[in-house]
């Protein structure tokens, strides 16, 4: 009888851990990011963004970039979550569809830039300045990037 029922309960749990294996979400990683032609970093926990993003920056005109805050946000379809990134700058990101994401970006509170777009889409990125020496960038991306820095929020 102990034969029997073990090999029924095994059938009756893979459901249950498959569903559970399907709840991972989708992961996104935030980063803001600060263009300056400054050498020194704009905030003490500043670090230079990766050679990856930085490539991807170039088409800017700065001579650095500087990652000031990262975050990870995991996304099931339906989910949204928006997180302040500086005290000016806050990002959304909601998994509208299996494979759709729609992104939104906060300044000082006000909605200036929304986008959907693919969730296959490695890199997003939307910016605006500071001032005459600085801009700003918010990063969404699927990959990890690398190194360590320590979140703010």
């Amino acid at each position: 009888m102990k034969r029997s029922i073990l090999p029924l309960l095994m059938l009756l749990a893979l459901p249950c851990l498959a569903l559970g294996a399907e709840k991972t979400g989708v992961t996104f990683y935030l980063q803001l990011i600060r263009g300056t032609d400054d050498d020194k970093p704009p905030a003490p926990q500043a670090r230079l963004a990766g050679p990856e993003l930085s490539h991807r920056l170039q088409m800017f005109r700065w001579k650095n970039y500087w990652e000031i805050n990262r975050g990870t946000v995991v996304l099931d379809t339906g989910g949204k979550s928006r997180q302040r990134m500086s005290e000016q700058q806050e990002v959304e990101i909601a998994l509208t569809a299996p494979r759709e994401m729609t992104v939104c970006i906060y300044s000082d509170g006000k909605l200036t830039r929304r986008r959907k777009q693919s969730v296959d889409t490695p890199f997003y990125i939307v910016g605006g300045n500071n001032d005459a020496a600085q801009s700003w960038f918010i990063v969404v991306r699927r990959d990890k990037p690398p190194g360590a820095l320590a979140n703010l929020n």
